[in-house]
């Protein structure tokens, strides 16, 4: 059997392009085992390693700059024109030399997440592009213009670039108006049972777990603010979990700290716990949503895409809004105890990622 190989080029925004872009390549290769992918991307590698089963190998691209930002929840509309004008027009020394080494890898289709380069790369190499989107760069830039014009110009390329893909797809839950297919949510499929991952985690069946996280973007953790909120909830006290809160896994109390690079598979930490509190991106919400895990979310007001994710979250699981600066002054207790008070949600069935490798698959006949 020939190779089936696949090109995909993943914005490093976070790490929910990344978890949605693995997500549609394992869907694929259920339908075609003979594929094989070669990555254009900034994410680390050990990102894919844990969350793809197919061989991959990585070209280390940065192939879209998304936001710049100063922190987990503040982003700098500056930096960002900034970046892009590094990025975009991109040389055309690079686009032919990505468009003869897609021909020469015997590239089948090239698969974007937001990148605008890839589908630039796919134009120039005479390939068909499908791109993954649940907005688009110019509706998050829109609501900088004002601090930032130089935005809008990207905005308007942008636009223009992936308007040329051979398929578009516009996940659930989307953002604005846009072209494209709708397909319902796409999330990683979580590996392993509930009680499995809490007996690895050390946690009784009926201790109530919560997951701290903040998706791809690094963040301070301050562990003096949950030890505030942990002194006032009442009831059991929680395990709190929190992804990238340490370099290596340690435990303190009812206190674990994991790395990024966490032995543990996301989706399976979401699945196991009561609740989440973090930031509403993409893949943390897709994947709430697929466990019906209840979520205390940190609004971002300026971010077009959060009022979005959380007025569809709150239609289909039990959640609540808690104050900018909640993590930062302890002030979560009351709110989580309420929210770990209510009945947990529904999982959500519906599986975007099969939707789209159906639609792409007779690309590899």
């Amino acid at each position: 059997m020939s190779t089936a190989r696949l090109a995909a080029f993943v914005s490093p925004h976070g790490f929910g392009h990344a978890a949605r872009t693995c997500a549609v390549i394992e869907a694929l290769a259920r339908r075609q085992p003979s594929l094989e992918v070669d990555l254009y991307t900034t994410v680390p590698e050990w990102f894919f390693t844990e969350s793809i089963s197919v061989p991959f190998a990585r070209f280390p691209l940065a192939c879209d700059v998304g936001l710049a930002q100063r922190s987990a929840l503040d982003e700098d509309p500056g930096a960002t024109a900034s970046a892009l004008e590094r990025l975009w027009p991109p040389a055309p020394a690079l686009l032919a030399e990505l468009a003869t080494q897609l021909r020469r890898r015997s590239t089948r289709l090239v698969l974007c997440d937001m990148a605008a380069l890839g589908v630039a790369a796919a134009r120039h190499a005479g390939l068909p592009a499908a791109l993954v989107e649940n907005f688009t760069w110019s509706f998050i830039y829109h609501g900088y213009r004002d601090e930032e014009p130089r935005l809008a110009g990207f905005s308007a390329a942008f636009d223009a670039e992936l308007a040329t893909a051979a398929w578009r797809f516009r996940v659930e839950p989307s953002c604005g108006e846009g072209a494209g297919v709708a397909v319902p949510p796409v999330a990683r499929q979580a590996r392993a049972t509930r009680e499995a991952v809490r007996a690895r985690l050390g946690v009784a069946p009926d201790r109530p777990m919560v997951l701290v996280s903040m998706g791809g973007i690094p963040w301070s953790f301050a562990a003096d603010s949950l030890a505030a909120a942990r002194t006032t909830a009442p009831g059991a006290s929680p395990l709190f979990v929190v992804p990238g809160g340490a370099d290596v896994e340690r435990r303190d109390g009812d206190l674990l700290l994991l790395p990024h690079h966490s032995p543990i598979h996301h989706p399976d930490l979401v699945a196991a716990a009561d609740a989440l509190v973090g930031k509403l991106g993409y893949s943390t919400v897709a994947e709430a949503a697929r466990a019906g895990t209840r979520f205390a979310y940190l609004p971002r007001p300026r971010f077009r895409e959060s009022p979005v994710l959380a007025a569809w979250l709150s239609a289909r699981l039990p959640t609540v809004e808690l104050p900018p600066t909640a993590l930062a002054d302890g002030s979560w207790a009351a709110p989580l105890a309420d929210l770990l008070a209510r009945g947990a949600g529904q999982p959500t069935l519906a599986d975007g990622a099969e939707t789209i490798a159906a639609a792409l698959a007779a690309t590899f006949e």
